[in-house]
Formats: C-alpha cells, sequence, structure tokens
C-alpha cells in the first residue's frame, strides 16, 4: 500500500470520529436531562407516561407531603332489564372441607373440576356460573374460608344475618354452602341455599355417600334439593295469581330440575324500593300461600289461599311482588299459640282443630246442616265432616302438627271455649318450629264470666216473680183481696227489675269495650258486642213489663167474676 493510500484512510477516521463524537455526547445530555425531569415531576401531571418514578422512602420523622388520592367511585351495576323468565339464576357454590374428611388435594380438585360439569349437563343455561366481573361475591364455585365449623352441625347454626354481614353486596342470585365430613367409612354432604330477592336460608340437607369418586355427583343432587325456584307475581285477579319464574325460557337437559310442577306451594313476600329502585326492605307475607293450578313456559296461574284479606290484590308503588317455592322436609312442626302486643300470657287449653277445608267451604257445610236442622227438627253436627284432628295446647301454649305428603296445605282453627279466634292455613314440616299470633283473649273471657254472673242473677230474679205472681193468684183464689193488693203493690214498688239488668249489662259492655279499644283489638271488641246483645235480648224477653200489666188484667178479672158471682150464691 502506497503512503498516500495511507494518509486518505487515516483522514477518513479523523473525519468520523469528529461526527460520531458529538452526537454521542449530546444523546446522553438529552437522556441525562430527560432523567431529571422525570425525577421531579410528579407522575399525576403526565397521566401519558408510560413509567412511573419509584416512591420515596419515607421515614416516622419526615411526615408525608403529598395528599392521599381519593379512590374513584365504582361504576354502579346496571340492573338487569329482562323480563324475569328470560333472566337465567346467578350461582355461587362454595365448598367447606372439614380438618377430618380424609381428602387429598387431588380429591378436592377433582370436586371442583366435575361439579361445573355436571351442572351444565344438568341445568344448562339456567344456572349461571359465569362471573360478571372479578370481585368477592361473584358467581362460580370457590373454596370456603369463612366458616368457622366447617361441618353440618356449624352450618345449622348459620343465620342469614351472618351471610349478609359476609356479602354486603351480592352478584349473584343463590347461594349453596356444602360442607364435607367423615361419617364412618364414607362421607357426608350438607348443604343449605340463600336466596338472594328474599333473604332467606333454606333448611338443612344431609347426604352420606361412601364412594370417594362420586362426591362432585352427591354435591349435586344436595343442589338439586336445596334449589327453590323463584316467581314474580305479575297480575291478581281475585283468589287467583299469574306468576312468572325465573329462568323459565331456558329449557334444562335434565326436567327435574327447576321444574314446576302442580301442586307445588310458594311463600310470597315483598320488596319495597326507593327511588333508586334500590331494595330497603324485605317482607315476608305470613300465612299465605300460592298454589300452582296451571303451568306455562313463560306464565302460570295459582290460587291464593290466605288467612289475610286482600294481602295481595291491592296495588302497591315501588313495591316488587315475588314469591319462593317451600318443600316439606321436616316430619312435624311444633306450633307455639303466642299472644298479640306485650302480654305474657301462656294459651293452654287452646282447641286447635286441623281441617283440609278453607273457611268458605266450612261455611257453605254450616248452611246446610243449618237448612237440614230446620226441615228435620233435630240439631245436626257437621264438624266431623271437615274436622280431621283437634288437638289441645300444653302449659307452653304449644302444640305438635305433622306433615302429610300427601296432602301438604291444611287449616288451622283456633278456639277459645266456643269462640274462633283464628283460621289460617299453614304447611307442616316446612320449619321445626313456628308461631301463631292470636287475639288476646282475656277480655272476652272476663266478659263471658260477668255474664255468667249476671245470668244466674236473672234466672232467680224470674223465679222470684214467678213465686210472687203465683202467691197472688192463690190469694186472689181465696178471695184474700187485701193480700192480693198488697202483693201487686209490692210487684210494682221500686225500680223495675228490667232497669237493674240493664243498668249491670251497661256498666259490663262499656268497661270491656274500653279494654279492648285500648289493645286495638278488634275481634274482642266485636265479641263482646254480641255477646251483651244476646245477653240484652234475654232481659228483654224475661222482664218485659208487659207481663206485670198482662198479670195485672188477669187478677182484675178473677175479681170481677168473683163480684158477678156473689149475688148469685146469695139467691
Amino acid at each position: 500500500m502506497r503512503w498516500f493510500d495511507v494518509f486518505k484512510f487515516g483522514c477518513c477516521l479523523i473525519l468520523i470520529g469528529m461526527f460520531c463524537l458529538p452526537t454521542e455526547t449530546a444523546h446522553g445530555a438529552q437522556a441525562e436531562s430527560t432523567t431529571t425531569e422525570q425525577s421531579e415531576t410528579r407522575p399525576d401531571s403526565e397521566p401519558n407516561a408510560k413509567t412511573e418514578p419509584a416512591p420515596e422512602p419515607t421515614t416516622e420523622s419526615e411526615p408525608k407531603t403529598k395528599p392521599e388520592s381519593k379512590p374513584e367511585p365504582k361504576p354502579a351495576a346496571q340492573p338487569d332489564t329482562r323480563h324475569i323468565s328470560l333472566r337465567p339464576y346467578r350461582v355461587r357454590i362454595e365448598l367447606a372441607f372439614a380438618s377430618d374428611c380424609r381428602l387429598t388435594d387431588f380429591d378436592r380438585r377433582q370436586i371442583f373440576t366435575r361439579l361445573p360439569q355436571i351442572i351444565e349437563r344438568s341445568a344448562g343455561e339456567k344456572w349461571d356460573l359465569t362471573a360478571l366481573k372479578p370481585s368477592d361475591n361473584t358467581a362460580g364455585i370457590f373454596e370456603n374460608a369463612w366458616l368457622t365449623l366447617p361441618t353440618s352441625a356449624g352450618l345449622n347454626r348459620l343465620s342469614a344475618a351472618q351471610i349478609l354481614q359476609q356479602y354486603p353486596t351480592q352478584s349473584f342470585d343463590k347461594l349453596f354452602l356444602l360442607t364435607v365430613e367423615s361419617a364412618g367409612i364414607g362421607y357426608q354432604i350438607a348443604g343449605r341455599e340463600f336466596d338472594v330477592d328474599s333473604q332467606q336460608l333454606g333448611p338443612l340437607v344431609e347426604q352420606t355417600t361412601y364412594a370417594r369418586p362420586f362426591l362432585a355427583e352427591t354435591s349435586f343432587q344436595i343442589l338439586r334439593d336445596l334449589f327453590s325456584a323463584v316467581v314474580t307475581i305479575e297480575a291478581v285477579e281475585g283468589d287467583q295469581a299469574i306468576i312468572s319464574e325465573q329462568g323459565s325460557q331456558y329449557l334444562t337437559p335434565d326436567p327435574a330440575i327447576g321444574t314446576l310442577r302442580k301442586r307445588d306451594f310458594f311463600v310470597p313476600f315483598f320488596r319495597y324500593l326507593n327511588r333508586d329502585r334500590e331494595v330497603k326492605d324485605i317482607q315476608m307475607i305470613p300465612w299465605t300461600y300460592l298454589i300452582l293450578e296451571e303451568v306455562d313456559r313463560k306464565h302460570a296461574r295459582c290460587s291464593i289461599s290466605s288467612g289475610l284479606r286482600g294481602i295481595l290484590s291491592s296495588s302497591r308503588r315501588r313495591v316488587e311482588m315475588q314469591a319462593i317455592r317451600v318443600v316439606p322436609r321436616f316430619p312435624e312442626t311444633e306450633l307455639a299459640l303466642v299472644p298479640r302486643g306485650t302480654s305474657t300470657q301462656s294459651y293452654a287449653g287452646m282447641r286447635v282443630q286441623i281441617s283440609p277445608l278453607n273457611p268458605q267451604e266450612v261455611r257453605q257445610l254450616q248452611i246446610a246442616a243449618q237448612k237440614e236442622s230446620e226441615e228435620t227438627g233435630k240439631k245436626v253436627s257437621f264438624e266431623k265432616e271437615y274436622i280431621t284432628e283437634e288437638l289441645l295446647t300444653n302449659r307452653e301454649g304449644t302444640i305438635t302438627v305433622k306433615a302429610d305428603p300427601s296432602d301438604p296445605l291444611i287449616w288451622l282453627y283456633v278456639r277459645s271455649g266456643k269462640a274462633l279466634v283464628a283460621n289460617v292455613p299453614y304447611i307442616p314440616g316446612i320449619a321445626p318450629q313456628t308461631a301463631i299470633q292470636v287475639p288476646d283473649d282475656r277480655i272476652r273471657l272476663g266478659v263471658e264470666g260477668e255474664l255468667a254472673v249476671l245470668n244466674g242473677e236473672l234466672i232467680e230474679e224470674v223465679a222470684s216473680l214467678s213465686m210472687q205472681m203465683s202467691r197472688i193468684r192463690s190469694w186472689a183464689k181465696k178471695n184474700d183481696w187485701k193480700k192480693v193488693d198488697g202483693g201487686i203493690r209490692e210487684l210494682e214498688s221500686g225500680i223495675s227489675p228490667r232497669q237493674i239488668f240493664q243498668d249491670k249489662l251497661t256498666v259490663i259492655r262499656v268497661t270491656a269495650t274500653e279494654a279492648a279499644q285500648e289493645q286495638r283489638n278488634r275481634a274482642a271488641e266485636s265479641r263482646i258486642a254480641t255477646l251483651c246483645r244476646e245477653a240484652e235480648t234475654r232481659i228483654n224477653r224475661f222482664l218485659d213489663p208487659t207481663g206485670i200489666i198482662d198479670f195485672k188484667a188477669e187478677i182484675k178479672d178473677l175479681r170481677d167474676l168473683q163480684e158477678l158471682d156473689r149475688p148469685k150464691r146469695r139467691n
């Protein structure tokens, strides 16, 4: 290589170095300035920045100078505006495993893997296990971690308030809580259902299996037994109601899941809403049942059986009327009679008559019996035709009513003496214990006692008047007119007996009526008026003043006859 070529090559290297060195220096300065600006500038001022600087460490002696940013409010969940028949059940299932259940991690994973497959194969689209958004209370299948005692005993002690405390907001419609524990050589699975719309916690259902690979199938059988359909009451026509079941438009592969059948029973409840359409209160309607009569895919017709008058017929603003299906799961129910108000009286010795007939049907039998009695002239008893069983309350005021699967609905006629104080429908077996509030009957019983005493005094007075009239007649027949005149004057002297008894009756009626009005006991007030009316009728009948007037006319006729007979005897 010639020296001239070497010289040119060296010059090229020098020129390249002169151009590259300022460029690298500029890039380095720009990067340094950018880093400095980002460290001095807060991230909130550059929302488009992709990287955030690491927070500076703080000590207890250095207070924070940067104000804490307020969390952004979560957007409110949009209500589902679809018809209830098009809304599937959002289901959340939680399984809790006892410490002695002898299940490995593989066994537990098998349950969580197979159970959703069984639900999809049997319930189809009617049960939705898909989470709407990631949260702690969404639909799906999870392992429970908050049950204090993950056994059937702990599940039985659970209350609806504890569930609401655990889930103040719900992104699901049904919550199924299942527990798995050892039972000898097998496994016992227990479960309970919590319905969000009614906020009711269902009864405990238990089942035992001895095959570990079929734990998922057994769990699904319990879910199927626990499931209670929810319907919306869309219209009420007299004693008929038009309902629509949630998710009824989704046909299930297994017809036994969520399918309504004739003679299904529902308990209605009210959901009170505020102006923002948020639920502020839920009220279960007691002693009222809907009985399914006609089933359709979208709508169904039910008959209403209630011990309350017109409870579902009136329209209410911002009130949703729904009902939940109930099934008798207990062999019997302990029924307690509780007085209304603040009274601590124990209703011991009260008769509770059980009948399959409602009051309208009983009234028809009563009218037929009265008509037959008038035609034959004999008293006809019709109670045997509608009373299937009669029970007497014990000292605590309770009775035990057995459940009948063939005819679940019965009518209870509660009687205090001869008075009917309550008549309500009931399905024994849906709860182990329940109570029925009956009016305080002490006022009526007190009135009956006072009227019995007054009736005894009335009998004595009538007997005394009859004896006095009989003596006057005997004196008149003996022509002892001085004694006759004295007896009549004694009979007419003083206050009228009828006025005396009417004054006593007025005191009894006014005192008892005021006591009933203070308790707002209209039933007792009505019975008091009826009893006093009957007593007044007896007083007017037996102490009528016209009786004394007729008696005086009779004595006068006897005297006139005797005066006419005197001349004839002299001749």
